[in-house]
């Protein structure tokens, strides 16, 4: 005979199978997927475009006779290096000679007009087509003149360069006070009237003691591709605007 199970162990039991069917019949979390982040899209940095330097010229007087063997062609940046040195080293022998520095003016006025360095020397033309399409006329010996516009006085310096091999030479530097200039006078004229060939500018100045300081500061050469737009380049005109502004103030004082 079987021996009955007391009823607490029944109950344990009917308890146990409750807890097991309710588990079993739970319908299980199905899990939401996981949502992948949007990665940012990389920036690729911007690439500066390189700029390329103008090569260092060896043999400076050798270079200069083969790019002045064609009268037009295409400009090249060591030129223009070898120019901008040139003047440089002009505004240097400036300062020197004049005993002024650049805290005196606000800045140089440079004037180039073809000249030929020595009694036996021909200056060599060329025309230089820049990348924006315009024309520039260059030549390899050049009369240089340099002004100075400081507060009471100006001063001014000329020089001859041979730019085959960078030479300076035939210094001349003076200056005169504003307040003793009586007379400004400019005179466009031409080489020769019935077939000119260059077109100059002079610029006369009468001092109050009857000194007269002449600059000479266009000498420019006929061609169809090189005209002049005006009466006056923008720094001819900056220049006589200057001087007979700061002559004018001085008369006011």
């Amino acid at each position: 005979m079987k021996e009955k199970e007391p009823k607490q162990k029944k109950e344990k039991k009917s308890e146990e199978s409750k807890i097991m069917v309710e588990k079993e019949s739970k319908p299980k979390k199905e899990k939401a997927p996981k949502e992948k982040a949007e990665k940012a899209p990389k920036i690729k940095p911007i690439k500066t475009p390189k700029v390329k330097q103008p090569k260092p010229i060896k043999n400076r007087e050798k270079w200069t006779k083969k790019y002045f063997k064609k009268f037009a062609g295409r400009s090249k940046d060591s030129y223009d290096l070898m120019l901008y040195e040139d003047y440089e080293n002009a505004i240097d022998r400036a300062h020197k000679l004049l005993t002024i520095d650049q805290n005196l003016y606000d800045k140089p006025f440079i004037i180039t007009i073809p000249d030929a360095f020595g009694s036996k020397d021909r200056v060599t033309y060329r025309i230089d087509k820049k990348p924006d399409g315009t024309h520039t006329l260059l030549y390899d010996q050049a009369l240089v003149t340099i002004l100075f516009f400081g507060e009471e006085a100006l001063y001014y310096y000329q020089s001859n360069i041979d730019h085959r091999n960078g030479h300076i030479a035939y210094d001349k530097a003076g200056e005169f006070s504003y307040f003793d200039v009586v007379q400004i006078e400019s005179e466009i004229a031409y080489d020769n009237l019935d077939k000119p060939k260059f077109i100059t500018l002079d610029l006369i100045i009468g001092l109050s003691d009857g000194l007269k300081v002449s600059l000479h500061l266009r000498n420019h050469r006929i061609h169809e591709h090189y005209d002049l737009p005006d009466l006056l380049t923008p720094a001819e005109e900056e220049i006589l605007t200057t001087l007979k502004k700061k002559v004018r103030a001085s008369r006011q004082l």
